[in-house]
């Protein structure tokens, strides 16, 4: 859908090559029900060890110290529902559930063996601080247990990453 750079939380994802990209948040399949429906980013389709992953990426520009419990809470709560919203609708774009995805989502996306296909929920926080990681990690790897247990994923299938490591995995400039 995109060969462009998508900006978000004060970072340039990409450009990423023709067809590896799906900007669910600006597809028309999403604008036509997202009201009360919170999505991430964007859905990129990468390989590892040979075989296909999905990538969902949700970026962000700061998240509360897991100190502020309440506030905490919430965020990774906001999180889990952005990644599980992701999953279903561009799944249900792949099984052309919505007549807008079939001219939006890449051919890359529409040829893939959902059987053979990873899943990965990837959270990008732009400026913090690597060892301010492992709470977040910790606590969205929980909060997507059920998900990634019902869709039988490997446990490393959450990942958070700041600005830095995003850019060493190739996802910001």
């Amino acid at each position: 859908m995109t060969t462009q750079a998508i900006i978000e939380s004060g970072m340039t994802f990409g450009p990423y090559p023709e067809g590896v990209c799906f900007y669910i948040e600006k597809s028309r399949c999403y604008r036509q029900i997202q009201e009360g429906v919170q999505i991430a980013e964007f859905l990129l389709l990468r390989q590892q060890n040979g075989e296909p992953v999905v990538w969902i990426v949700e970026a962000k520009s700061s998240s509360p110290k897991p100190a502020t419990r309440a506030g905490f809470d919430k965020f990774i709560d906001e999180i889990r529902t952005k990644f599980t919203n992701s999953l279903l609708l561009g799944m249900a774009a792949r099984l052309q559930r919505h007549p807008a995805a079939a001219d939006e989502l890449p051919d890359t996306f529409k040829a893939l063996d959902l059987q053979a296909t990873g899943f990965r929920f990837v959270l990008v926080i732009n400026g913090h601080q690597k060892d301010w990681l492992p709470p977040l990690q910790d606590a969205l790897a929980m909060a997507l247990k059920t998900v990634v247990k019902t869709w039988a994923l490997p446990p490393m299938s959450v990942t958070v990453l700041n600005h830095e490591s995003a850019r060493q995995f190739g996802l910001i400039l």
